[in-house]
């Protein structure tokens, strides 16, 4: 198949690329600046009609859209890059006779939580699901993606290898990470069915854990002992989260926090069904890493 992945440069959409190869499939690489002749330029924050993406959609088979962003910003809004891009490609796949879509969300979308991510999220979603029953779609909602080379895993592995743990609130803030290479093989099962359907799927890891049991087994299994734990209060981390509002940089905002202090979980039996066994487990995440 022809696949164009938007986003192709991201830590999901360079997994995807890799994987999606591998199989065997034909994969375009679409970027906001190309460099090689078998890329297409694509630009979420100025292809906002599905009229604008027809001549980018020409002998495509399938697109997964792996865009996103996780802090709203004047250079990269979310109503734009979140909602108003995806819902214009999405159309203009209908248009255009694309085969299949792989939109690549997030869990906890699916929840009331009335975030600007999660409300700019629902609204492509909205979009996908009102699509024609003759374009199959699949909607990933994944958990903390873990992956040696992501951003986050650095971030964790970092604060794991810290023999004190400052942990927000205690840590107790539950999270189901889930290894990158099951997104990718669920993706590459999904496209090699001919008779997949339609769905909406959290991508979530066999089992869930807090912040503190997360960080405690990526040490364990590092080979270091115990870390010492400091809950770090409340009012104080509320207080960072604000200032993190005016920081582009951070992590944490006051929107973040409020996704984290939420909980990101999630029933993983149907991605179970599309990987055609149970998920990796976080307990075993580094230690795949060292046998890789």
């Amino acid at each position: 198949m022809n696949i164009l992945v938007c986003g192709a440069n991201g830590f999901v959409g360079r997994h995807l690329l890799a994987g999606l190869q591998l199989a065997g499939h034909h994969c375009i690489p679409a970027l906001r600046t190309p460099r090689n002749p078998d890329e297409r330029a694509i630009d979420y924050l100025h292809d906002l009609t599905p009229q604008q993406w027809l001549s980018k959609l020409q002998g495509v088979d399938v697109v997964i859209n792996a865009v996103g962003v996780l802090r709203d910003s004047r250079s990269q809004p979310m109503q734009k890059i979140l909602a108003q891009a995806p819902a214009a490609l999405f159309k203009a796949c209908a248009q255009a006779g694309v085969k299949r879509i792989i939109n690549i969300s997030a869990l906890g979308v699916e929840s009331l939580l009335m975030t600007p991510y999660f409300q700019r999220r629902r609204e492509s979603e909205a979009v996908l699901f009102a699509l024609p029953p003759s374009l199959c779609w699949l909607n990933l909602r994944p958990s903390v993606i873990y992956g040696e080379d992501g951003a986050s895993a650095r971030m964790f592995r970092l604060l794991a290898s810290l023999p004190l743990h400052l942990l927000p609130m205690g840590g107790f803030q539950q999270l189901q990470p889930v290894h990158i290479d099951d997104v990718v093989e669920a993706v590459c099962r999904w496209l090699a069915d001919e008779r997949a359907h339609s769905q909406s799927v959290n991508a979530a890891g066999a089992q869930a854990t807090t912040m503190r049991g997360m960080l405690d087994s990526y040490r364990a299994q590092s080979g270091r002992g115990q870390a010492w734990h400091l809950p770090v209060p409340g009012v104080l981390i509320r207080l960072c989260a604000r200032l993190g509002n005016v920081v582009p940089l951070s992590p944490l905002c006051t929107d973040t926090l409020t996704m984290l202090n939420a909980g990101n979980t999630g029933d993983m039996h149907a991605f179970a069904q599309l990987l055609g066994r149970t998920p990796q487990s976080y307990q075993d995440f580094i230690k795949a890493d060292k046998r890789g």
